[in-house]
């Protein structure tokens, strides 16, 4: 998937459109910048997408662009006539040019209006190209370094998913994710990874607690089990695009605080002291 530069197709109309009204008494002197920006133009149109209906016509336009200036900068400088020389007219070359560019013109406006070119709305307050691209940037980056990677991954997933309205599997994705910290936290904790028989959102929280976790979080976590990830597992259930965007903050709020938990201690923070001013002189 490639990120378009829709800028592009207006730079390339600006280019080619005055070319569709080339008169035939045009002097190359005259036209020559205008034709290597279309040139131009035109290049970086299909290097950027593929197109299929008009790529015949647009080598077509490109040749009768090239028979008048060349590629090389250098090369089309040294066509433009001495200072007081005779220029000929373009005259036929007008001609081709002319043609050329208002069939390319019509090929493409007929492609490009069947095109498979769609606008994604966008979800919340988050950043589309984030969504599409890493949605685990939404985590604060000292998060990012405590969980583990599948959980950013399927965190990524999930927020593809959010972003295309397909809101059931961006809640699976979510879950997964979030289950992944689970077991990270229920690590650190417990000191031992989930036997594979009580591997269940119920049991994690119950092991947890008899371990003194804070009640904070198995109690969030105890939240979700039953609001949102019970309910969803069931086949009938489906979600909608706004309960996927509701449980994406959910889930990202109970990534952060397992993660949190899971901080090495950075050690002791010094009080300030309780009264008077702070000696800056030798201790007694």
């Amino acid at each position: 998937m490639l990120r378009v530069n829709e800028f592009q197709l207006y730079e390339l109309a600006s280019a080619v459109h005055p070319l569709t009204e080339l008169s035939n008494e045009a002097k190359y002197s005259e036209q020559w910048f205008n034709i290597m920006n279309a040139k131009s133009a035109l290049s970086a149109l299909f290097n950027q997408r593929a197109l299929e209906v008009c790529t015949k016509d647009a080598n077509e336009f490109y040749a009768a662009l090239q028979a008048v200036v060349p590629d090389d900068f250098d090369l089309a400088v040294k066509k433009l006539p001495d200072a007081g020389e005779a220029e000929p007219k373009l005259g036929y070359q007008s001609y081709t040019i002319r043609e050329s560019a208002k069939k390319f013109e019509t090929v493409l406006s007929a492609e490009l209006s069947n095109s498979d070119t769609y606008w994604i709305s966008p979800k919340g307050t988050h950043r589309t190209s984030l969504l599409l691209q890493s949605a685990r940037a939404e985590l604060p980056t000292a998060i990012l370094k405590i969980i583990h990677d599948e959980a950013a991954i399927e965190l990524d997933e999930a927020g593809r998913c959010l972003l295309f309205d397909v809101s059931t599997a961006a809640g699976f994705h979510l879950f997964r994710s979030t289950e992944t910290v689970i077991r990270q936290f229920y690590e650190f904790i417990v000191g031992a990874i989930p036997a594979k028989k009580s591997r269940n959102w119920s049991a994690y929280i119950k092991g947890l607690r008899a371990k003194g976790a804070d009640p904070k979080i198995t109690g969030y976590l105890d939240h979700i089990r039953e609001q949102y990830r019970n309910p969803v597992l069931h086949p009938e259930v489906t979600l909608t695009p706004e309960d996927a965007q509701v449980l994406f903050g959910v889930c990202i709020s109970a990534i952060v605080m397992m993660a949190s938990a899971m901080k090495p201690n950075t050690g002791a923070i010094l009080p300030f002291p309780p009264s008077g001013p702070i000696t800056t002189g030798a201790l007694p």
